[in-house]
């Protein structure tokens, strides 16, 4: 019982950490094991689009064992492996997945293979939050 209140807490705070996030920002999360190369090719991947990622308004996150490390953008601190797994249900230990949180706070994009930036950016580019926010830039 003290197991399941105490894993209770971890997600609790761990979402509380993520929902500072969301308020502003659409978050991209890669969940891995230690040793997945694919890590690598999607940290160089999104990096390569730094410009579209700070226009979308983008975080990007990446859950390495029990280690949260920011890939892009600025994530807050104090966010917890485990509670960011338990929010998402990926199992330690699972296979590469990577996840996309809207504005809102809802999964838009899961898949167990690395993103295509230009896919992500296409995906983002049709949700109503983003079509409103190219509007306001636009003057419109």
């Amino acid at each position: 019982m003290a197991l399941v209140a105490a894993i209770m807490v971890l997600v609790a705070n761990g979402a509380l950490a993520m929902s500072s996030v969301w308020q502003n920002n659409r978050v991209f999360i890669v969940f891995a094991d230690t040793s997945d190369p694919q890590v690598e090719a999607q940290t160089s991947a999104l990096l390569a689009h730094r410009d579209e990622i700070a226009d979308r308004d983008m975080v990007a996150i990446a859950v390495i064992g029990d280690d949260v490390k920011t890939i892009y953008g600025e994530a807050p601190a104090g966010m917890d492996a485990n509670a960011l797994r338990a929010r998402y249900q990926v199992e330690a230990g699972s296979s590469f997945t990577a996840l996309l949180i809207g504005k809102d706070g809802g999964v838009k994009w899961r898949e167990q293979r690395p993103a295509d930036p230009g896919e992500l950016f296409a995906l983002i580019d049709t949700m109503p939050m983003r079509r409103q926010e190219m509007k306001q830039s636009s003057g419109g």
